[in-house]
């Protein structure tokens, strides 16, 4: 049996699952979403996978501002060990910060390995592989230029904004680079 050039599919049930790749703005209902097994072939299947990838970018705005708030609790720790241990000092000039549990020196003097291997820069660094990888993802769905498959990114990245982007420093912060 001889089969069209369908990237390497070979089961006879895959033309019931084939669907077009289009390469202009479209609103079929029929879509490959990003790998092979991931074909909406039915409306059904469709809105199921728009919803999800509604999902994926809303919780991708969550990722964001979990990794901005643990930096800024990270950062928060930092200076209130530092200023702890100031005050120490400033109380008893004479001890030197010795009865703190972390002297103010080993605070201020860590090496580039312990801070590249701290714990919570290996997480924040996962992290920011794992937001890499979904904004990637959702980029690669938009490109189906499907219109209802670009308008889930969409709304699932403004919602996503909507519920988790109003809690920035200053309103300058980028959105483009994690």
């Amino acid at each position: 049996m001889d089969h069209d050039h369908d990237h390497g599919t070979s089961t006879d049930d895959s033309d019931a699952k084939s669907c077009p790749m289009i390469m202009v703005f479209h609103a079929g209902h029929c879509e490959r979403i990003l790998w092979r097994g991931w074909v909406a072939s039915t409306v059904w299947e469709f809105v199921l996978s728009a919803i999800a990838i509604f999902l994926v970018a809303f919780l991708y705005e969550a990722l964001k501002f979990l990794r901005q708030q643990m930096a800024r609790r990270e950062a928060r720790k930092l200076s209130e060990r530092l200023a702890e241990e100031q005050r120490r000092k400033n109380e008893n000039p004479t001890a030197g910060g010795c009865c703190s549990e972390t002297p103010l020196s080993e605070i201020r003097e860590q090496t580039y390995w312990q801070r590249l291997f701290a714990s919570s820069h290996i997480f924040q660094s996962l992290l920011n592989l794992l937001q890499i990888v979904i904004s990637y993802l959702l980029m690669l769905i938009f490109m189906t230029f499907n219109y209802w498959l670009c308008l889930a990114v969409v709304l699932g990245l403004g919602l996503g904004y909507f519920f988790f982007g109003w809690n920035k420093k200053t309103p300058d912060e980028s959105e483009c680079c994690p």
